[in-house]
């Protein structure tokens, strides 16, 4: 064998060896997308479902308290009772004196239909028989005005009302707040209207917190304020354990959701001086796609460029590839593709 066969061959062995040598074993993943999320904060405030502050219906001395602060009481229950002995008295005589307005009618009724009395006498008892009812519906309305009830289920505020005092129609007796939910009152900046208005959910969280709560948008004000650029907003919260008083501070996170972007592993992520890129393989070679980096998430980034759903991106391996080189897979991948 002559000096340039020698040669030959050996030129080609070195090719055939760079050939196996540029396949580089790759891990690739199939894209997929999700939509970019904007994150507006606000700051709200906290307001029981129901509210009032309870006034008796009328003025004298107390004479029984059955509630304490912080009390859960039921819609209905007794709280507070007034000096009731006139009006007692009254209603006693006012279901007496119907009882015998109906007897006095009914022996009427079956003489006038012997014909034993006129009809202006049976018509005379009839009168006195609805009147007398008349005057029992307002005896057990002075009587019940004499007790003060729970208008809905809630906790009992502090009271300054005790057994003895004399009291008025002007007297606040304690405020209940019904806080099985809570509003949360806070004002939104214009850029949420739209999702606003799909009464959409919020996260709320605690101001002396960091755990993140569900709230319903309830409620929108009608007008934007033209000085803030904000919209007046109420949240629902759900608060059956309690764990929350009208009047807390809270953090509002209202997510605005965006475009659909292509997810990529920070793993997968290159830098060249164009700026970032990613590999992806079409027809098992690589190839080079410049992205943007759209929002940055836990571990994963949202990016725009050519990426779509479906390519298969290079995640492990990415460090010395070159444009068109062959790729070797060394995972199981579905290939959606190819």
């Amino acid at each position: 064998m002559t000096i340039g066969k020698l040669h030959t061959w050996t030129l080609i062995a070195c090719i055939s060896c760079i050939s196996v040598a540029e396949a580089a074993n790759v891990v690739v993943e199939s894209v997929s997308v999700e939509k970019s999320k904007q994150q507006i904060k606000a700051v709200g405030n906290a307001e029981a479902i129901h509210s009032v502050t309870l006034y008796p219906a009328v003025g004298d001395r107390v004479t029984a308290v059955y509630f304490k602060p912080g009390d859960n009481v039921a819609k209905g229950d007794l709280l507070l009772e007034l000096d009731s002995r006139r009006q007692k008295a009254a209603l006693i005589e006012a279901e007496i004196t119907l009882k015998d307005a109906e007897r006095t009618m009914k022996r009427l009724e079956e003489s006038h239909a012997r014909g034993a009395v006129p009809q202006s006498d049976l018509d005379d008892a009839k009168t006195l028989y609805e009147l007398a009812k008349v005057q029992l519906m307002q005896a057990k309305t002075e009587r019940e005005d004499r007790e003060v009830r729970a208008p809905f289920s809630g906790v009992m505020g502090l009271t300054d009302v005790e057994v003895g005092d004399r009291i008025t129609t002007q007297t606040a007796i304690a405020t209940i707040d019904d806080i099985s939910e809570l509003y949360i009152n806070f004002n939104a900046p214009e850029a949420a209207i739209s999702v606003l208005k799909q009464k959409s959910s919020v996260e709320v969280v605690p101001w002396l917190g960091d755990k993140a709560y569900t709230a319903q948008v309830a409620e929108l004000d009608s007008r934007i304020n033209a000085q803030t650029r904000t919209l007046r907003t109420k949240a629902k919260l759900d608060n059956n354990a309690q764990q929350f008083m009208p009047g807390m501070s809270f953090r509002v996170h209202i997510n605005i959701l965006g475009e659909e972007l292509a997810v990529v592993p920070e793993a997968a992520m290159m830098w060249g001086a164009a700026g970032p890129y990613v590999w992806k393989s079409v027809d098992k070679k690589a190839t080079r796609v410049d992205v943007k980096i759209e929002q940055r998430l836990a571990g994963r980034l949202l990016v725009s460029g050519g990426l779509n759903e479906g390519d298969l991106l290079v995640t492990e391996g990415v460090q010395r590839l070159r444009p068109n080189q062959e790729l070797n897979f060394i995972n199981e991948v579905q290939l959606a593709k190819e």
